[in-house]
């Protein structure tokens, strides 16, 4: 009897693993979640420095007036909101307004 009880806490333990074992790693949930526009997003030095670090211009890609690029920061997501031409001169050589800055920012994902 006491080897049945062994093997059913065991299974039941077992059973409990597999279950919070996550193929994909543990995501970080945001503390909460900012929708801003381009213009105010780019007032904020070290927002816009996460904004280099974390988009890429594969946002360029669709075909949509309205473009939403997503940064992680400070455990906060903010959903940044920009017409093209605004991404498109973001991304371009063009405007970069951080070039005789010197800021760093420390981001934890």
């Amino acid at each position: 009897m006491k080897a049945l009880k062994f093997a059913l806490i065991a299974a039941l333990i077992a059973c409990t693993m597999v279950s919070l074992a996550s193929t994909d790693g543990f995501k970080v949930k945001p503390k909460k979640v900012v929708n801003l526009t381009f213009e105010k997003a780019i007032h904020n030095p070290a927002l816009l420095v996460a904004m280099y670090q974390q988009l890429d211009e594969n946002i360029l890609n669709c075909n949509q007036l309205v473009i939403v690029g997503e940064v992680f920061y400070q455990g906060t997501l903010y959903r940044i909101s920009g017409s093209y031409n605004q991404w498109f001169l973001f991304f371009s050589g063009k405007w970069n307004p951080l070039k005789d800055r010197k800021i760093t920012v420390i981001t934890s994902n």
